[in-house]
């Protein structure tokens, strides 16, 4: 599909990295206090949500690319769906500056990854570019960041260590189209939710916002991480993915009266330059 229209696979991270920006917000927006709750019906949402975007794009091949994606598409679905209800579940207990922090080191999860398993090379661009990173985002919530509790900080760490096995994955199965894994997680995630939640009963405005988060956020964002991340080094994947960390203060401003400081847009300007050295540097 990238091939087809010419699009290079980081603009699809980072526009997926775009849409995953916004979940801080929309998680913090329900009435719900069960996790498991609006797991599991963000997940119902999000997965016919894949499905038909597959339904549309996959030329009558639906099924048969469902069937392609075999075992090793069944573990990306099943580590997308720990990868997102370690998120939510993080969010709940602990604080939304520790669990942007730690996602954040994915990017050097992904970049050492991609070297010893992928045999990617890492040049200075590349390097500079993760350094500019690393030091945007620590301006941005690294002076923010707390204990928070133990539990919740350790399943924020969970996000990045399932994202970067993903993503390797997907880099080594270049011939699997693994966007139907994307959908399977979402099957993954039902269960998950329906096992662990105290209930499954809903407001009408958290079935709205559920329905925004797993169709308008959390899908193209899946969607567009696993196309981009075929074609485009770990390392890089991990740079443009910044765009989360990027977004995630504007989505908060404009939505739940968080007011940036001048930390947020340092930080988030120095990750712009970042994102524009690796957009114009292989």
């Amino acid at each position: 599909m990238l091939a087809k229209y010419k699009i290079p696979g980081f603009v699809f991270v980072a526009l997926g990295g775009l849409f995953l920006s916004s979940g801080g917000t929309l998680f913090k927006s329900f009435e719900a206090t069960d996790v498991w709750t609006i797991y599991f019906w963000r997940s119902f949402f999000f997965a016919p949500t894949v499905l038909l975007f597959l339904f549309f794009t996959s030329k009558g091949q639906t099924i048969q690319k469902i069937k392609d994606i075999g075992l090793i598409g069944a573990v990306v679905g099943l580590l997308f769906a720990t990868g997102s209800g370690s998120y939510m579940f993080a969010m709940k207990h602990t604080t939304v500056a520790n669990v942007l922090f730690i996602i954040s080191t994915q990017t050097f999860m992904l970049t050492v990854a991609g070297y010893f398993f992928l045999k990617e090379k890492i040049n200075l661009s590349t390097l500079i570019a993760i350094i500019l990173a690393a030091i945007g985002i620590y301006i941005m919530i690294g002076t923010r960041i707390s204990n928070g509790t133990a539990l919740g900080n350790a399943f924020a760490f969970i996000v990045p260590v399932t994202f970067t096995i993903i993503v390797l994955i997907i880099r080594t199965y270049k011939h699997i189209d693994m966007v139907p894994a994307v959908g399977l997680s979402g099957i993954f995630a039902m269960g998950i939710g329906f096992a662990m939640s105290s209930g499954l009963a809903i407001s009408t405005h958290d079935l709205v916002l559920a329905i925004v988060f797993g169709s308008l956020q959390y899908a193209p964002g899946f969607i567009c991480l696993t196309m981009g991340s075929k074609t485009t080094p770990a390392a890089k994947v991990g740079i443009f993915a910044f765009t989360e960390a990027l977004a995630g203060p504007i989505y908060a401003w404009a939505f739940i009266n968080e007011v940036p400081s001048l930390g947020v847009f340092v930080g988030g300007a120095i990750i712009f330059a970042a994102l524009l050295l690796k957009s114009f540097k292989k």
